[in-house]
């Protein structure tokens, strides 16, 4: 991400990508590659049990017809993407999971492919077990990890995630980022009622949280801990050296540091 205005600009197909945690963390073992997720049926990557993993590929399941409603002036500046990128057809396409940018042609397997990540949490105060969606394009579909819902989110709803999380950046608390939010004006999502359906594409610096972490500890998965926690201080914080811990100061006093979530 950007800080400030960027003095080069880019379309959203041209950003400059990485897959390093798809590199660098083991994949679900059913789909083990882009190429075997993308051959695969949309049905076949819906719910179910997934272990020794930090997430599948998976390939978003776009709503029949979309409608751009907001774009975040902020995020296109701090992303680097031209607000005349904004208006294309392409854009709205690549926000809506109707188009993947990454993708041109046949799938191969080292192109760098939609994924959705394996964690678990508490929800209404309890232990809820494996969780997980798919990250940057929220709400687009079932994934392995959208247990009995129908991976998909409501207009008001997604409204809300995208108000919120463009505030709570305007107001200097670290979080997840909202792009653009993205209305389905003909489908219908069961909720207490009817409604029509919405998509929030996101960004941030990390997807990884704290529930990655918990999920594996949950199940005795010490080798996937070890992965996840080689991830964190290599990819995430440049070396081990580089964590925020509590040192011992050249005064003999204790410095810290900490990271808030």
């Amino acid at each position: 991400m950007q800080n400030g205005h960027a003095a080069k600009r880019f379309k959203i197909s041209d950003l400059p990508k990485s897959n390093v945690f798809t590199q660098k963390l083991p994949t679900d073992e059913e789909f083990p590659s882009p190429k075997s997720s993308h051959s695969a049926e949309r049905s076949q990557l819906g719910p179910r049990l997934v272990k020794h993993a930090a997430f599948t590929y998976v390939r978003p399941d776009p709503f029949p017809r979309n409608e751009l409603l907001s774009v975040s002036r902020a995020a296109l500046r701090d992303l680097a993407i031209t607000p005349e990128d904004a208006q294309s057809k392409e854009f709205a396409q690549v926000v809506s999971g109707e188009r993947i940018a990454t993708v041109d042609g046949e799938v191969k397997d080292d192109d760098i492919y939609p994924w959705a990540q394996c964690y678990g949490g508490y929800q209404f105060g309890s232990w809820a077990g494996q969780l997980g969606d798919g990250r940057a394009i929220s709400c687009a579909g079932k994934t392995p990890y959208s247990r009995f819902a129908d991976g998909r989110a409501v207009l008001r709803s997604s409204i809300r995630e995208y108000v919120v999380s463009e505030a709570l950046n305007a107001l200097g608390i670290p979080t997840t980022r909202a792009l653009c939010l993205t209305l389905a004006p003909e489908s219908k999502v069961r909720r207490e009622r009817m409604e029509p359906g919405a998509v929030v594409a996101r960004f941030a610096q990390t997807w990884l949280r704290f529930g990655t972490f918990d999920l594996a500890r949950s199940r005795g998965d010490r080798d996937l801990v070890r992965k996840l926690a080689n991830y964190a201080a290599e990819e995430i914080f440049g070396g081990w050296e580089n964590l925020p811990a509590k040192t011992a100061s050249d005064e003999g006093t204790i410095a810290s540091t900490s990271i808030v979530a």
